[in-house]
């Protein structure tokens, strides 16, 4: 590959040949080019254009290329579980308003996400907060917090226990960081790409892994949520569960309590803090989306984008659930 048709690849905004280019470099020619890339991003002198295709290439190769902001997990695991316990003893019993999307939010919800906006921004003032309450235009900072203060909120709402906190962190735009608390269980998942995923239990602390399985069976939970079952009967053989929440639905799965996850009705902040512990763990997951959910766009409102998303614990497993969910999933 030539230098021209290397850079074409580069600034193509298209994952597999931003990585076909950069798959053959060495290291320190990928520190070279990550160089140009991030003063790119920022030069006010390039066209909007290629800061946004430079900041997408930057994302595509994060990988675990990076280091995070100096205390970032153990500072998102205590935001996670402090906000988790203030808002477990407001939840049941709550008025809610429906929004444009038919879904339910409270007070709390609002409350909430900005209360972790505020906290991470004093914390982290160089960094942008993306979210489902606030603001939803990706502005392809270098870093950015992806959070959904209560995912589940019509569960909170009536006091059922399948809701939690999600709290992301994305590197140019990749989620490199995740952390996911589900208070009514006393659980927390979290995880950071190329360091392995965990569960915590009432501070026990175990690293987690997607089950083995490479066959679904009608022994297996398959865990989905409730706008899936549109469009007639499954043909998945597993016993189904509606936790009623994205994130508790693929916490499930990378922590190998089920072999599957299926949710027709996602956005970014629904699965931002998750896909760290799908990668981590193991797990095989696919979308629907137009295109690569991940890195995120600079310059895109994420307020409408909503995607279909199929997990599974092994590839064998995936393929099978695909196959047999062809009726109302059609991969990208």
């Amino acid at each position: 590959m030539n230098l021209d048709e290397f850079w074409e690849h580069i600034f193509s905004e298209k994952a597999e040949r931003v990585n076909l280019a950069w798959q053959p470099l060495g290291v320190d020619e990928r520190a070279s080019v990550r160089h140009l890339l991030a003063q790119i991003v920022v030069d006010p002198e390039r066209i909007a254009a290629q800061r946004v295709a430079a900041q997408y290439a930057l994302g595509v190769t994060t990988g675990g290329d990076f280091t995070l902001p100096d205390g970032a997990l153990e500072f998102a695991r205590e935001l996670a579980q402090r906000t988790g316990r203030r808002l477990k003893e407001a939840s049941g019993g709550l008025v809610a308003s429906t929004k444009k999307d038919g879904t339910l939010v409270t007070a709390s919800d609002i409350e909430a996400d900005h209360r972790l906006g505020e906290e991470i921004k004093t914390r982290y003032p160089d960094h942008s907060v993306l979210s489902e309450e606030g603001d939803k235009v990706y502005g392809g900072n270098e870093w950015c917090w992806v959070i959904d203060p209560i995912d589940g909120t019509t569960n909170f709402a009536w006091g059922y226990p399948g809701w939690g906190v999600l709290i992301g962190l994305l590197h140019y735009g990749q989620p490199v960081l995740g952390v996911a608390d589900f208070p009514p269980f006393g659980r927390q998942y979290y995880a950071v790409r190329g360091k392995g995923a965990w569960r915590s239990t009432e501070n026990v602390e175990v690293p987690i892994h997607a089950a083995g399985d490479r066959k679904l069976t009608s022994t297996q939970l398959f865990a989905v949520g409730t706008r899936s079952l549109k469009g007639g009967k499954w043909r998945i053989p597993c016993k189904l569960r509606l936790p009623g929440s994205s994130g508790f639905d693929f916490a499930l799965l990378s922590g190998g309590e089920c072999v599957g996850a299926y949710d027709s009705t996602v956005h970014v902040w629904d699965i931002a803090a998750l896909w760290p512990l799908l990668v981590e763990s193991g797990a095989q997951v696919v979308t629907n989306h137009a295109g690569d959910v991940f890195p995120l766009r600079s310059g895109k409102d994420y307020s409408s984008v909503e995607f279909a998303v199929v997990g599974a614990a092994t590839s064998e497993l995936l393929r099978e659930s695909l196959a047999l969910l062809s009726d109302r999933f059609a991969a990208a």
